[in-house]
C-alpha cells in the first residue's frame, strides 16, 4: 500500500523551534507518510541532512519576497503535480491564508494552518488588522492547530478555542534526549575552555528581533562584575548575529561570551550550562524551555512567555528588568546531582502524544 504523501510548508530549515517540532512528530509516522517539506531561504546544511537522512525529501522554492509571482506559482505546481493528500502550514495566521488557498486550488482536501506565535498586540488597530487576518486562515484551512492555549486565542481568536474548533498540539520532545548527562557536561564544558567553577548562563534561539538577544547581553554584563566566572553560551544563528558580536566586542566581554552556532543536536549543551535565560519578546510557547527544563536547568523567562510552558519548579518569570535577573541569576545556585532525576510529563512527551497528529492525518 502507497504512503500517503503530506507536505510540511515551513520558512526555512534552519534550525527553529518549528522545524524541530515536525522533525518529533513526524519522524516517528514515516512508515505510513511520505513527508515533504517546502522551504524559500537557504538551508542550515546539518539540519537539512538530518532531515534527508530521517527520509524528508526537502524541496526549496523561490523566495515570496524576492519573486513573489514566482514563488505563488512554483507553490502551487508543486501542490497541483505531487498529488499531496495534506499540505501542513507552519507559516502564521498571517500567511497560512494563502498557503491553503493555493492548496484547496491544486485540489488538497485536507488543508492544516498550525500556529506557533503569540504576538503581542500593542494597539486596537493591531488587534483588529490580526482579527481581519483571521478570516481567510479559517476559509481556506480546514483543521485549525496551535502549539498552545495562548497561541491557540492568539491565532485564532477565543470564540474559536471556546467552541472547541482549535486543535491544540503541544510542541513534543523525547525526555530521555534531553536527560542530565555528567559525560557531556565534561566534553562540552571541556570543548570551549570552561573551567569546573565556571558558572555557565545558556540560550538556545535564533539571532531575531522577537528573541531579544540586545537584553540578554546587557544582563550578561551586569552578572559578569558579580561573578567574574560567569560565561554566556548562545546556540543559534540568524540575521542579527553579528551586531550581537559587535555589542559584545564593544563591552569587551568577548572572551566570555561563547557563539556555539546552529547545532544538529543541542542535547549535551543543556548538560554543561547551569542556567538557561529565555527573555523573549513574545513565544506561542517556546520548545527549548522544554528542553532546558528536562534537563534539570533552572530557567529565568520573560514575562510573556506562557505559563503552561512551566513544567518544573525551577521556573521563574520575570519582567524586562535587568537588575530584577541578575539579582536571580547571581544567587543561583550549582547543584549538579539535584539535575540527574528525570523530569516527568505527558503532556509533553512526544512518545505519548504524537498519536494526536497521526489521528489527524487519519481523518479521526
Amino acid at each position: 500500500m502507497p504512503k500517503v504523501k503530506v507536505c510540511h510548508v515551513t520558512h526555512g530549515i534552519v534550525g527553529s523551534g518549528v522545524e524541530q517540532v515536525i522533525f518529533n512528530y513526524c519522524s516517528r509516522m514515516t512508515d505510513r507518510f511520505q513527508f515533504d517539506i517546502l522551504y524559500q531561504y537557504e538551508p542550515n546544511p546539518e539540519i537539512l541532512k538530518k532531515f534527508q537522512e530521517a527520509g524528508f525529501n526537502c524541496i526549496q522554492v523561490p523566495s515570496k519576497v524576492s519573486h513573489p509571482i514566482k514563488h505563488l506559482w512554483t507553490v502551487y505546481k508543486t501542490f497541483k503535480s505531487n498529488h499531496y493528500k495534506i499540505v501542513h502550514s507552519h507559516l502564521d495566521y498571517f500567511m497560512n491564508s494563502y498557503i491553503c488557498l493555493l492548496a484547496m486550488l491544486a485540489g488538497v482536501k485536507k488543508r492544516i494552518a498550525h500556529h506557533h506565535q503569540a504576538y503581542q498586540k500593542k494597539n486596537v488597530m493591531l488587534s483588529l488588522l490580526c482579527a481581519a487576518l483571521r478570516i481567510p486562515c479559517k476559509l481556506f484551512a480546514t483543521d485549525w492547530l496551535a502549539c498552545g492555549e495562548v497561541a491557540a486565542v492568539n491565532g485564532w481568536g477565543r470564540g474559536a478555542v471556546k467552541n472547541g474548533r482549535v486543535m491544540i498540539l503541544p510542541n513534543a520532545i523525547d525526555p530521555d534526549q534531553f536527560k542530565f548527562s555528567e559525560s557531556a557536561r565534561k566534553e562540552i564544558r571541556k570543548r570551549y575552555g570552561f573551567k569546573d567553577d565556571d558558572f555557565v548562563i545558556g540560550h538556545v534561539g535564533r539571532f531575531f528581533p522577537q528573541k531579544n538577544h540586545n537584553f540578554l547581553i546587557d544582563v550578561f554584563f551586569e552578572v559578569l562584575k558579580q561573578k567574574s566566572n560567569a560565561k554566556l553560551l548562545l546556540l543559534g544563528d540568524g540575521p542579527l548575529q553579528e551586531n550581537i558580536q559587535r555589542k559584545v566586542d564593544l563591552l569587551g566581554i568577548g572572551d566570555s561570551v561563547i557563539f556555539a552556532g546552529i547545532q544538529k543536536d543541542t542535547a549535551p549543551y543543556y548538560s554543561a550550562m547551569d542556567v538557561f535565560c529565555f527573555p523573549s519578546l513574545y513565544e506561542g510557547l517556546g520548545i527549548v524551555l522544554l528542553e532546558a527544563q528536562f534537563s534539570g536547568l533552572p530557567c529565568y523567562v520573560s514575562d510573556v512567555v506562557p505559563d503552561e510552558v512551566c513544567i518544573s519548579q525551577k521556573f521563574c518569570k520575570n519582567p524586562f528588568d535587568a537588575f530584577q535577573w541578575v539579582k536571580k541569576i547571581t544567587t543561583t545556585p550549582v547543584d549538579v546531582n539535584a539535575r540527574t532525576s528525570l523530569l516527568k510529563n505527558e503532556k509533553y512527551d512526544i512518545n505519548c502524544v504524537f498519536s494526536k497528529l497521526l489521528r489527524i492525518y487519519e481523518g479521526n
